[in-house]
């Protein structure tokens, strides 16, 4: 799994996988399903996968 910074707020978030939105209006879509990085009990979230490479870096960790 791959850690990224939101590029405006500089919150990390640890990237979980990709998967295919299966609404009617947006069948097929990409998205990333992310959630809050280092925190015990995360907030998990789920976005387009092209605003989430627009808005997030991939930071690497040492």
């Amino acid at each position: 799994m791959k850690v990224y910074k939101h590029i405006k707020t500089g919150n990390f978030y640890l990237k979980l996988d990709e998967a295919k939105n299966c609404t009617n209006a947006n069948d097929g879509q990409k998205m990333v399903f992310y959630c809050e990085y280092g925190k015990e009990n995360p907030m998990k979230f789920v976005r387009e996968i092209s605003e989430f490479l627009e808005k997030f870096e991939e930071v690497k960790l040492s």
